[in-house]
């Protein structure tokens, strides 16, 4: 009992919210019962090891190593306290992330109940609950709960990425819209039948690369290159148009024409981070119940800006207008939006690749959409 009141003690001491750069598991067995206390270091080792091998960035602290530490700083009192790196230490290792707590408690006198919940520092709750066995009191039965256990637990967190993914991830899109949509009825005018008949045709053809870097959860850095080719034309033929002076009705044709071609390249940095500005691009990976994973990506381009070359004409019984050419400035920006999968995977695996290819239309738009995406990801490790 003595130990467990030395760590709540260091615990309301050197606890901090701040969450470090390097995820810090601390790991607490609570027994209870002559036997169960035997095998309490036991579990807390076992359950060291799996937490090593399924994130092997993390740092894993032990209750009997802050038990070890304490009696280090006691002594250290005893003796006048002028060495502070031991109290150091300590506050370090009570800075956790992620709190596993196991539980050895016998029952009965016959029965060892083995359990383990993880908890997340950041948002105060219970993450992993590897529910609980009962196993019998000699050490074969212990040892088989305590691993069936440990297992349970790193199963139910391998759907958090603890340690970050890192590694190439390039994407492109090509997106094409090809569209006509016509609107044609009858009017009336002058005495006779005429017709309205409008037309309008869309082709644009965009292409764009993304060449990125996943540095951690989920921020990238890279570079990205695009090309853009628009091209609408309006023919507008109105049998019965209304001049716009006097009360005359007559034919008359309108067609306007926009065009414009740009290329663009870099990724938007309006965000910003510790004031610097950082790359407005995300590559998030969301592990899912079922052993498997989406990659969604999300970013901006920086803006470009482009010439819309707008021509238009309009010929007639009045309201005539001569062929004319404007330039008109407009900024493009191409953004990423994508979602690919689920592929088989876990956080707790070591790498994570794929090439795939996706075609989408837009039920609205038409517009058609090739999506290729090639990663590889590798588990961090120190």
């Amino acid at each position: 009992m003595k130990r467990i009141y030395l760590i709540a003690i260091a615990f309301l001491l050197f606890s901090s919210p701040v969450i470090s750069i390097e995820p810090n598991f601390l790991v607490v067995c609570v027994s209870s019962g002559d036997t169960a206390v035997k095998y309490s270091d036991s579990f807390e080792t076992v359950m060291e090891s799996y937490l090593k091998d399924a994130f092997p960035c993390a740092k894993i602290t032990k209750r009997s190593g802050i038990v070890t530490r304490l009696a280090r700083e006691r002594l250290n009192q005893l003796l006048g306290g002028e060495n502070q790196q031991e109290l150091v230490n300590i506050g370090k290792d009570m800075n956790w992330d992620y709190f596993v707590k196991l539980s050895l408690k016998t029952f009965e006198g016959k029965k060892i109940m083995v359990r383990a919940v993880c908890l997340e520092r950041k948002n105060v709750n219970c993450i992993a609950d590897a529910d609980y066995v009962f196993v019998t009191m000699d050490y074969q039965g212990v040892k088989d709960g305590i691993n069936q256990i440990a297992k349970r637990l790193i199963d139910k967190l391998s759907k958090y990425e603890i340690c970050a993914f890192q590694g190439s991830v390039t994407i492109t899109i090509s997106s094409d819209l090809d569209s006509t949509n016509v609107e044609d009825y009858g009017v009336y005018c002058n005495e006779s039948n005429q017709r309205y008949h409008k037309e309008t045709v869309i082709k644009n053809h965009t292409f764009s690369e993304w060449k990125l870097q996943r540095k951690g959860i989920p921020w990238t850095d890279g570079t990205m290159t695009f090309y853009t080719d628009e091209m609408t034309k309006t023919t507008e033929e109105d049998g019965c148009h209304k001049c716009k002076t006097g009360k005359r009705e007559g034919g008359l044709v309108t067609t306007m024409t926009s065009s414009m071609k740009v290329k663009g390249t870099g990724i938007s940095h309006d965000s910003q981070f510790k004031g610097k500005k950082q790359d407005d691009t995300r590559v998030e990976l969301q592990f899912l119940e079922s052993d498997k994973y989406l990659v969604v990506a999300k970013g901006t381009s920086q803006p470009v800006t482009g010439e819309d070359k707008v021509v238009t004409q309009a010929q007639g019984t009045c309201d005539n207008q001569p062929l004319e050419t404007k330039l008109l400035p407009r900024d493009i920006r191409v953004p990423l939006r994508v979602i690919f999968g689920p592929y088989d995977g876990k956080a707790t695996d070591k790498h994570l690749q794929q090439k795939d290819t996706k075609e989408v239309k837009d039920p609205v738009s038409n517009e058609k959409q090739t999506i290729n995406i090639d990663f590889s990801l590798t588990q961090k490790e120190k």
